[in-house]
């Protein structure tokens, strides 16, 4: 894996975990009634909704769908994913090598565990294939 790709997949990132910090980071998990988004700690009929995915009255199930598609990426959720995939890198930057079963040659196993984490960080950066920094020689 290139020092380009990492450096890529920490921006992308940075920019997920600063845009869910500042959309309420770990204080607030997100759940969908009905075409409205709202705060798991405060959804009830007094309080507005977050986001509505259409109408609040008469909405489609599509609407429906969108409500509870954006509360599945609530802020503690991206945090989350940030986190594991930021383990990922850790894992390829310092692969595990005093324990693990010793291969053929009586080596460790710690270059087939970086290969796999390496396939792994590029899979997950399909996700930002769209981006234009994103290099086509980064699929896996």
């Amino acid at each position: 894996m290139t020092a380009e790709l990492v450096a890529f997949v920490r921006a992308r990132l940075d920019e997920r975990e600063a845009a869910a910090v500042a959309a309420g980071g770990t204080e607030e998990g997100w759940q969908a009634l009905g075409t409205g988004v709202y705060s798991a700690a405060s959804a009830d009929d007094d309080v507005p909704p977050l986001v509505t995915a259409g109408p609040e009255v008469g909405g489609s199930d599509e609407d429906a769908a969108r409500a509870e598609h954006i509360a599945l990426h609530d802020p503690a959720q991206v945090l989350r994913e940030v986190a594991a995939t930021r383990g990922l890198l850790k894992r390829y930057a310092t692969p595990e090598t005093g324990e693990g079963l010793p291969d053929a040659f009586g080596h460790r196993t710690a270059g087939t565990q970086r290969m796999a984490v390496e396939v792994a960080v590029r899979h997950l950066t399909q996700a930002y294939a769209h981006h234009p920094d994103y290099r086509p020689e980064w699929r896996p």
